[in-house]
């Protein structure tokens, strides 16, 4: 893993590991990686013999593992009797040149000028790799969602469309998207809720207008009120939906004892944080994700939204996510 492999010169390794050797060599380069892996003598891309990199056992076993170690005190390439003295090793004339030869010149000048790596570069007992200053890997504990963390963190860099045509309705910073997004996986238990919220934060919610366009609606005119449809008309302009929203929340305040007066933001993706208690947000959040999902179907079925309706439901989901009725 520290060395500067390529995986096109390692003979007789099943196709899975070369491609996770490949996969580790991507995420090293996303993360400028710089473990001096150029420095390391052995299954160094750079350093060929016969057209492959080297690896010698013996000199494996005396530690003898990067290029600084082949350096004499005044950071001259060790002549073949100072490495014989020094190591005490079997290597024969021919094998010794044979490596040195095949280092590079600029990567000569690099050690002489560069510290020897503090720490040791094989290690049986030492899982823990450094990507950067910031991030490391126990790659023994590390799953496959810890990878794919790591990589979706230097991938995508650039914002989402969805959040980014919310914003031209609302006042959303980077940090309180990334708590929305971070919010879906304890919003609720039923998957189709977390799927739905999912949807409407990347603006893939169907609507009338959706549908018209694609030729499957006669028009694109609100169930309800008749006028144009969209995702921003059906969950916050719309009138009607308007009044039943105001109406879901003053039930759920009266209900709860609560002083719940959510803003457009909320309304649309949770309350984050404010002065409440755990319990009582987690069940607003879940009430006002259960509305929306309400209107929406009740909305793609042709069906009115009624107050009494969805209080009868939403009261038995609450029974499933364990809510105090």
């Amino acid at each position: 893993m520290s060395s500067n492999y390529d995986v096109k010169y390692i003979d007789g390794l099943p196709l899975f590991y070369k491609n996770m050797l490949t996969f580790f060599d991507e995420l090293k380069n996303l993360y400028s990686y710089d473990g001096m892996q150029d420095m390391v003598l052995f299954n160094n891309r750079e350093i060929l013999v016969g057209g492959k990199p080297v690896f010698i056992k013996e000199w494996f076993d005396r530690n003898i593992l990067s290029i600084q170690d082949l350096l004499n005190s005044n950071g001259q390439l060790l002549s073949f009797q100072e490495f014989i003295n020094k190591y005490d090793c079997n290597t024969n004339f021919l094998q010794f040149y044979q490596v040195i030869s095949a280092i590079p010149k600029y990567l000569v000048t690099k050690a002489r000028n560069t510290e020897p790596p503090e720490n040791e570069l094989y290690t049986r007992n030492n899982f823990l790799f450094p990507l950067d200053a910031y991030t490391q890997i126990q790659l023994e504990k590390a799953k496959t969602r810890d990878f794919y963390c790591l990589l979706n963190r230097k991938i995508h860099t650039v914002s989402q469309t969805g959040p980014m045509k919310w914003n031209s309705i609302t006042r959303l910073d980077e940090n309180a998207w990334e708590k929305i997004f971070t919010s879906l996986k304890n919003i609720c238990k039923e998957t189709k809720l977390k799927e739905f919220q999912f949807k409407l934060i990347h603006r893939i919610v169907v609507t009338k207008k959706e549908l018209h366009r694609y030729g499957i609606k006669a028009d694109d005119e609100c169930l309800y009120c008749g006028e144009k449809d969209s995702i921003e008309h059906t969950f916050l302009n719309c009138q009607f939906v308007k009044i039943f929203v105001n109406s879901v929340i003053d039930w759920f305040n009266a209900a709860n004892n609560s002083k719940f007066a959510p803003t457009i933001e909320e309304k649309l993706f949770g309350i984050i944080s404010g002065p409440y208690e755990k319990e009582i947000l987690k069940k607003f959040n879940y009430t006002i994700l259960f509305m929306k999902y309400y209107i929406y179907t009740s909305k793609m079925h042709n069906q009115a939204i009624h107050l009494s309706v969805f209080v009868d439901r939403v009261l038995f989901k609450y029974r499933i996510e364990k809510f105090d009725c």
